[in-house]
């Protein structure tokens, strides 16, 4: 039995270390040293050269080194019959929640227009509302979202949540469903997008969407970028419908030098890093659900791709 690793970015010998001090195995295989492709069982990956997870003919299952799995399911050669565990570890939630809240408080107190008056020298404060009186739309209760929203709601925000099936979280407001969609994003001053990219979810954030929210109101996008409408948001941004926008993720990857949203003075751009994975944490977390898988159990979470996560 071996395992097929892939990740540029990896250090080797963390992995290593926990995948023998979960008594996986220290049979590792790279795209430069496959063996006997029979031999491979697992696949742990992120981003690998399209066409080498669908040369193992005995996988079991694909471990995605992160939380998306759009790297492995736009490879046109992946055996998309063999079942996908993502990322989730308790690391990786805190990250992204630490990101949003940063976003929100950037947004909230107007730390925003601070810097513009940094460069012009200006000297002018701004009053802001009470945490309770801002009105924050987290898109998405999975493990992440239901985090987030907990924890603006002790900062004192006004939290509502939105997922596809109603959800329960303890002072939040919770919607679900399309029905409800409109009625979120009426009392989004700030909006977070944590939904994964499916075809329902895909283009969301068009034109007709930014006309419902409040005039002035705040984006958070830490998901996928082709949930936005690139043109509606830029055309929302200049006649200021939206105020500013945080943008994380992007339809193109790294973000092209000429994309105009490098120069928009209210988009900040940063590069896909709100919650990158925890080397540690993620090592321990896959070479756990290997183990369970060669003692005969199921690892979690399997991705259901009907659903897109």
């Amino acid at each position: 039995m071996a395992i097929f690793f892939h990740w540029d970015d990896a250090t080797r010998d963390l992995w290593d270390t926990a995948f023998s001090e979960a008594g996986t195995t220290a049979d590792i295989r790279t795209v430069d040293n496959l063996g006997d492709v029979n031999d491979i069982e697992y696949a742990v990956a992120w981003a690998a050269p399209h066409g080498y997870l669908g040369r193992f003919p005995n996988l079991k299952y694909i471990f995605s080194i992160g939380a998306g799995v759009t790297h492995i399911t736009e490879d046109p050669d992946a055996p998309l019959d063999v079942p996908i565990v993502r990322l989730q570890d308790d690391m990786l939630v805190l990250d992204m929640s630490c990101h949003i809240i940063h976003w929100v408080l950037h947004f909230h107190r107007s730390y925003y227009l601070y810097k513009q008056y940094e460069g012009e020298k200006k000297w002018l404060r701004h009053r802001y509302p009470d945490n309770g009186d801002r009105r924050v739309a987290i898109m998405g209760l999975g493990q992440t979202g239901q985090d987030a929203c907990r924890r603006l709601r002790d900062l004192g925000f006004d939290v509502t949540g939105w997922a596809r099936s109603p959800k329960e979280i303890e002072g939040v407001r919770c919607l679900h469903g399309e029905a409800q969609f409109d009625a979120l994003l009426a009392e989004a001053d700030i909006l977070v997008n944590l939904l994964p990219l499916t075809p329902q979810t895909e283009n969301l954030l068009d034109a007709n969407a930014f006309t419902k929210m409040p005039d002035g109101a705040f984006i958070i996008n830490c998901s996928r970028g082709a949930s936005i409408v690139d043109a509606d948001l830029l055309n929302a941004l200049e006649s200021e419908k939206i105020k500013a926008a945080a943008l994380d993720v992007f339809r193109t990857e790294p973000l092209p030098h000429d994309d105009p949203y490098w120069d928009h003075p209210n988009v900040f751009v940063t590069p896909h890093a709100a919650a990158p994975s925890n080397e540690r944490s993620a090592a321990q977390f896959i070479a756990d659900n290997i183990r369970t898988a060669m003692s005969g159990g199921t690892p979690t979470p399997i991705v259901d791709l009907q659903r897109g996560y």
